[in-house]
């Protein structure tokens, strides 16, 4: 089984950190949270909530870059030791998602997409839920979900191989899906 790279990305509220952590408890490979390196730079816990308004503070442009350089590290770390690994962020950025596959051209990894997505109104359901678990790490609020979504680049036809995973579903069936289109590439 070779080194994969996979990228599960998308809109907040998709489902994201769920299908990360249930494809890393399937598979036993590390998951990089956007959410918890982006707050531990910023010398917060990853459950602090950081409520600001869309792209201000720890989510500007700068801040974000400095977290996707830093899972970009951190992954090539897992890759160097011949792990495979999970990236979970937004990658609402195309130019970071070209990024992702030049680490994987640099380390001989294949990189793989997994967009999660769901009805807008589930992810608003969703981010409402989220806003009363304390363990929740993701600041994601039901009223900066429209800006997210405006500001979101294209899918891109380099974002190959690409799964485009509909999180409503059963949990065990999604993940069963994405586990088949994990081992179609490793």
């Amino acid at each position: 089984m070779g080194r994969l790279i996979v990228v599960v990305f998308g809109l907040m509220g998709t489902g994201k950190s769920n299908r990360s952590r249930a494809l890393a408890a399937a598979t036993g490979w590390p998951v990089i949270h956007s959410d918890v390196v982006r707050k531990t730079m910023a010398g917060l816990k990853p459950t602090d909530r950081v409520a600001v308004e869309f792209g201000q503070g720890i989510y500007d442009e700068d801040s974000s870059t400095r977290t996707y350089t830093e899972m970009l590290r951190q992954a090539a770390a897992h890759l160097a030791a011949g792990q495979s690994v999970i990236l979970d962020g937004s990658y609402k950025r195309s130019a970071e998602r070209e990024r992702v596959r030049q680490l994987g051209r640099e380390h001989g990894t294949r990189v793989i997409f997994v967009y999660c997505e769901c009805p807008p109104a589930v992810a608003r359901e969703r981010l409402g839920i989220r806003l009363t678990d304390p363990a929740a790490i993701s600041d994601g609020r039901v009223e900066i979900f429209e800006d997210q979504k405006r500001d979101y680049d294209p899918l891109m036809p380099e974002d190959r191989p690409l799964l485009r995973l509909d999180t409503t579903r059963d949990p065990q069936v999604v993940l069963e899906e994405l586990k088949g289109f994990v081992t179609i590439y490793s």
